[in-house]
């Protein structure tokens, strides 16, 4: 099913995961809904922008699937209450640069630079969420703590 000109369903449920543990990703007709509102309004901008493709590491995870793979079953990439996710990263693009665009020309709910180091354009990757109901516009870093945990701060 083609969400915009340049993403589909297949590309925001794959999970090489859910393949090997034979978990069905299929999301409800509500969740499409709120994976096609994240593509229309943040993925195909993006896309559109920098005229080049975004991979996609993370979009759509069923609750199943976000305990396989150690995450939260209330993620926003189990795309409930209206809203959705994706991590994402522009091959050869700094990935600061790309989420400074989103950051400043996009509606969006949360936006998380993950693991990103300075002088690294291709560490790290980019998460993002969209809300048909009510974006925050969150901007935050994502890095590891010494305790080795994910730790979040606020990316004014």
């Amino acid at each position: 099913m083609k969400l915009t000109a340049n993403f589909t369903l297949d590309e925001l449920i794959k999970s090489q995961v859910a393949e090997r543990k034979g978990i069905n990703n299929n999301p409800s007709p509500e969740q499409i809904e709120n994976l096609k509102a994240l593509a229309v309004n943040i993925l195909q901008p993006i896309r559109s922008h920098y005229n080049e493709a975004l991979q996609i590491s993370s979009g759509f995870r069923c609750a199943e699937l976000c305990i396989a793979i150690g995450s939260s079953v209330n993620s926003q990439h189990v795309a409930d209450d209206n809203a959705a996710a994706a991590d994402f990263e522009i091959w050869g693009r700094d990935n600061k640069e790309v989420a400074s665009f989103i950051k400043s020309e996009l509606e969006f709910d949360q936006l998380i630079l993950e693991f990103y180091k300075e002088g690294e354009p291709n560490s790290g990757w980019i998460h993002c969420s969209y809300s048909s109901n009510h974006n925050r516009n969150q901007c935050l870093y994502a890095s590891r703590g010494e305790d080795g945990k994910t730790k979040y701060r606020p990316w004014v």
